[in-house]
């Protein structure tokens, strides 16, 4: 039979491990009691074959017949294969001798420890009656029997209460979870035992870490979920508006239907950078280890660059590397790539002009490297400042361009996953962010 609960489990283990070791003892305690009393009984009989054989005569005559009680020891002296002398507790006995070796017994007819010596030419038979060692050994047979059975009772008995109290604590754990699954909430787990710290705390710790972090993702992910489908939603009413308009028409004017086709063009275009950057999202939130790779940071910047002047051609673009050489870093390169790219076009759109520039600035600092890409526009308003970082937050200058306003959320996402810092400061004169890369080795190599 399977015992599935893991109460009943414990209870039987330790009722077993009692039980067991109770009856061990009470085996060595026999065991010892046994060989005790034998050496006694053997040494007392040579005690008695020293004392006979030793004398002779009247004196070993009256010694003899000093032992007249059953219990006394029963004493034979043979010469020839008959018995010359013998003591008055054998009169009616014929002596036998013990088959039982090496332990020399005999049960008839009472049972004694027989010991049997040669001496010149007598024979001496000594029967140690061991009746009372017998009755000695059933009567501790019989306690230790009762002590085993009592020690089964309090087996049983402290078993229970040892595994309530050692389960106390994975009960209260059980309840709180089953008081959250039905009140669909969730909470650190109480900490079971409070008082000793003991495995149990150390484990409703790590649960409670586990649930917070769960719950921090669930709700990230409703959030997350309740945003994308209000995204989606814009693009799809355009296509849907358009589909119904082409829908309509039996003979489609073509500058309609060819109006129709590029909204729903860039409806389609809006929502698969919308699932792309869901999807960077919801890799990086995973927290997965990223492949790092030693990556030149400036071609990077400058093929950046190259792609960024194509937005406002008219528009001053400038790398400035102080250090006039190229770095070595350690890094993901298409995360790299993603980061600085959102970061120098938002730089271009919407803090560029003719007349302000954009620099991309490279500082090595030790074992870390600064990217500064700064704009000399108008700034950010106040109000956006603390929000630039939410999903799908758009800021006032960002109204009716396009993207989907998870662009700097996703930035400050790979650079976190990379060990990387992003900050943002702006003001009326411009807004500058850098990039801090600090990864395990960096090194610095002559450009080509």
């Amino acid at each position: 039979m399977t015992l599935k609960s893991l109460r009943t489990r414990l209870t039987v283990q330790t009722i077993a491990a009692i039980v067991s070791l109770v009856v061990f003892l009470t085996g060595v305690t026999l065991v010892a009691v046994t060989i005790h009393l034998y050496d006694a009984s053997l040494s007392d009989a040579f005690t008695v074959y020293d004392g006979i054989s030793d004398i002779g005569g009247a004196t070993q005559h009256a010694l003899l017949h000093a032992y007249d009680r059953v219990l006394d020891p029963h004493i034979w002296i043979i010469k020839n294969h008959r018995i010359v002398a013998r003591s008055p507790n054998t009169r009616h006995e014929t002596p036998t001798l013990s088959q039982w070796a090496p332990v020399p017994l005999v049960f008839h007819p009472l049972a004694a420890l027989q010991l049997s010596r040669n001496k010149g030419d007598l024979h001496y038979i000594v029967d140690w009656p061991i009746s009372p060692e017998l009755d000695i050994m059933g009567d501790l047979v019989i306690v230790l029997g009762i002590v085993t059975l009592v020690s089964a009772v309090v087996g049983v008995l402290l078993g229970r209460w040892i595994t309530r109290r050692v389960l106390e604590p994975v009960q209260r754990m059980t309840s709180s979870v089953q008081e959250m699954i039905t009140q669909g909430k969730y909470h650190p787990v109480n900490n079971p035992s409070p008082q000793t710290g003991d495995e149990f705390s150390q484990l409703s710790r790590v649960f409670s870490q586990l649930i917070t972090i769960l719950n921090e993702r669930w709700e990230r992910d409703r959030t997350l979920l309740a945003e994308a489908a209000h995204q989606l939603r814009t693009p799809l009413e355009v296509i849907r508006g358009n589909l119904d308009i082409l829908s309509q028409w039996e003979v489609v004017d073509p500058a309609v239907e060819q109006d129709s086709l590029s909204a729903m063009d860039r409806a389609v275009s809006d929502m698969t950078h919308l699932v792309r950057d869901l999807l960077t999202l919801e890799q990086v939130g995973r927290r997965l280890p990223i492949q790092l790779d030693a990556i030149l940071l400036i071609p990077l910047l400058e093929d950046i660059l190259e792609d960024a002047r194509a937005i406002k051609p008219d528009v001053p673009i400038t790398l400035l590397n102080p250090a006039n050489g190229n770095i070595l870093v350690w890094a993901n390169e298409d995360y790299t790539r993603r980061v600085l790219w959102a970061i120098t076009e938002n730089a271009v759109k919407y803090g560029a002009h003719k007349d302000f520039p954009v620099t991309l600035t490279v500082t090595p600092m030790g074992e870390k490297i600064h990217v500064e890409i700064a704009d000399h526009g108008p700034g950010i308003a106040s109000q956006d400042l603390p929000h630039l970082f939410d999903r799908f937050y758009r800021g006032q200058s960002a109204k009716g361009q396009p993207g989907t306003g998870l662009g700097l959320s996703i930035a400050l996402a790979l650079m976190t996953s990379q060990q990387g810092h992003l900050t943002l400061n702006s003001s009326s004169t411009g807004t500058t962010v850098t990039l801090v890369f600090q990864n395990a080795t960096m090194i610095s190599v002559s450009r080509p």
